[in-house]
């Protein structure tokens, strides 16, 4: 009788260390999951914050530009430089006609900006695309930067998808000029439908 009771008052020992163990690892399991929360929240805001940092690599639309050239179609509609980075870039900017590699647009900025990389599109139309010759050698300069190099020279292919070129300068200006172009028979008209410029302001 003495064993069946001692036993029995070791089964209810060991059932309370039972009970008392799930809520102890519950509990910790519930503060694990809520300080591993309230720190994904804490880095989510960081993140956030960092982003609106002024620092932080971003588009540098230019504030304005200048082309050797620029086409008027019979509707009187200018395919001038600004279409390349304005809100009407995808009508682009085509050249008045003459030889596409006498052609250069000039980009102005309202301050100095570091420029790490600009991306250059042909137009995405296929009919615009094939009825245009398109560049292909074409150089960049950066006159009033403090850059090892005031000239660099880049290529594009011959295709309708978006072509990255590095830049890695200071600038407040850039001249893009057209070298070489692929001739497409029976017109002297070049152009791009889109330039885009990828940099931060200059801690000065």
């Amino acid at each position: 009788m003495k064993k069946f009771i001692k036993s029995h008052q070791v089964k209810i020992i060991n059932v309370a260390f039972l009970i008392g163990g799930i809520f102890i690892g519950s509990f910790g399991y519930d503060a694990y999951w809520e300080y591993k929360f309230t720190s994904l929240e804490n880095e989510e805001y960081t993140f956030i914050d960092s982003e609106e940092n002024e620092y932080m690599l971003r588009r540098i639309e230019p504030s304005d530009c200048d082309s050797s050239s620029n086409f008027i179609d019979q509707a009187n509609k200018i395919y001038s430089c600004n279409n390349l980075f304005d809100t009407y870039y995808s009508e682009g900017w085509k050249s008045g006609g003459n030889d596409c590699s006498n052609e250069s647009i000039t980009f102005y900025f309202d301050k100095t900006y570091y420029i790490e990389f600009m991306t250059v599109q042909n137009f995405i139309d296929t009919s615009e695309f094939n009825s245009m010759d398109k560049i292909n050698d074409f150089s960049l300069s950066f006159p009033y930067g403090e850059n090892e190099s005031v000239q660099e020279t880049h290529y594009l292919v011959n295709d309708n998808f978006e072509q990255w070129k590095d830049i890695n300068k200071v600038v407040d200006e850039i001249t893009f000029e057209i070298i070489s172009y692929y001739d497409t028979p029976g017109t002297n008209i070049c152009g791009l439908q889109e330039i885009t410029f990828f940099g931060k302001d200059v801690d000065e």
